[in-house]
């Protein structure tokens, strides 16, 4: 059998990067649409931490943490998996932004 490593889902929002080096949304109009999944791979590389972490999608997409979701092992293949936590975080105004918009 196969191997088993900690799985988690990740909710996240895709930010964009401004000519002053902070991180912003990418989509104006945030609403529970601009709240999307990742889960945590196999070959993930750097630690979770907590919600305003940074991570790089497969496609190189900078996306900001909202929420970690327990997964299921054998539910992982319903989620597309990260590639790579980052060690810089968001700014905490936007952080509270999206906390404040999100819910389950």
């Amino acid at each position: 059998m196969a191997s088993k490593y900690p799985t988690a889902e990740l909710v996240g929002v895709v930010m964009t990067q401004t000519n002053s080096g902070q991180y912003e949304p990418k989509e104006t109009q945030l609403d529970m649409n601009a709240f999307h999944s990742w889960r945590i791979g196999k070959h993930t590389k750097g630690k979770l931490q907590e919600p305003g972490q940074l991570f790089l999608t497969e496609n190189n997409l900078v996306v900001m943490l909202v929420a970690i979701k327990p997964l299921a092992f054998k539910n992982r293949h319903d989620i597309t998996p990260m590639a790579r936590f980052l060690t810089t975080s968001g700014s905490e105004e936007v952080k509270t932004q999206l906390l404040t918009i999100y819910h389950d």
